[in-house]
């Protein structure tokens, strides 16, 4: 009788990391986690903020040295005094030069994608390769706060209008399995206000919570802390946050650790 096989490859596993601005200290309380444990992923694609924190993780930069960066930024560093005027989306990308330089996404220790909009053509742009600070300044730069990225013949934005949970891509670059943190799991609430910035903040708060469906269901498991008491624009409490996130984290390490284990 001819023995079964029983595999011993282990699965690749990957790292997703969705958008929600400032709430994105949750997710570098999740690193801290991970990193205690021992777990290291094989990949990692971002949206938005999470394109940042992936690209840091995907450099080698530590857990603790990413928070320590994090503190010391204000939004007065990422934006003009006038909110309304369009700013430079490439100031998203001078924010982590101190940290990795003009790396290349090439040249990272780990397999990385952040995914952006192209305004023009509404389509969803994966940058997996060039400029690490392109990438994160592509697929962070909001609309109205921040103009597109002018690349390649692309006007670029968001990546959270078309894809803010992008398991898809992780799945598109290898991933067997794949992980999110998601930053902003209470997304997608209305507003009762009829004025400019209620109705803004309603609009694109829906349009997100629409494109996070899709990857949510194509994750393996969701590491989602309530990050409602917390604002997108304002890094306050955000020591809370990465205590929230590692907390989050650390409750699903052990089931993140068998998604490493070799498929029978």
């Amino acid at each position: 009788m001819k023995k079964s096989r029983v595999s011993t490859v282990r699965p690749t596993v990957g790292l997703v990391l969705g958008g929600g601005g400032a709430r994105g200290f949750v997710q570098v309380g999740a690193l801290k986690a991970f990193k205690e444990e021992g777990i290291d992923f094989d990949l990692c694609v971002g949206t938005s903020v999470g394109s940042i924190v992936g690209a840091l993780y995907c450099a080698g930069i530590e857990p603790d040295e990413i928070a320590a960066a994090a503190e010391n930024i204000e939004f007065g560093d990422l934006h003009g005094s006038i909110l309304l005027k369009a700013d430079d989306p490439r100031k998203i990308g001078k924010m982590i030069y101190p940290l990795i330089g003009d790396a290349r996404i090439e040249n990272l220790y780990k397999k990385y994608a952040a995914v952006a909009t192209d305004i023009k053509t509404g389509k969803q742009i994966i940058m997996d390769s060039g400029s690490v600070l392109d990438a994160v300044s592509a697929s962070s730069a909001y609309p109205i706060i921040y103009s597109p990225l002018k690349k390649d013949g692309m006007n670029l934005s968001d990546g959270g209008l078309v894809n803010n949970i992008p398991a898809d891509v992780a799945r598109m670059l290898g991933a067997k399995k794949v992980v999110t943190v998601d930053a902003h799991g209470t997304r997608g609430s209305g507003t009762d206000g009829t004025g400019l910035f209620d109705m803004m903040k309603a609009v694109f708060s829906i349009m997100s919570a629409n494109a996070s469906v899709v990857g949510l269901m194509q994750s393996d498991l969701v590491i989602a802390p309530d990050t409602s008491a917390f604002k997108a624009t304002s890094k306050r409490g955000y020591a809370e946050m990465i205590e929230l996130g590692y907390a989050a984290a650390k409750e699903k390490c052990a089931d993140i650790i068998k998604l490493f284990e070799p498929e029978q």
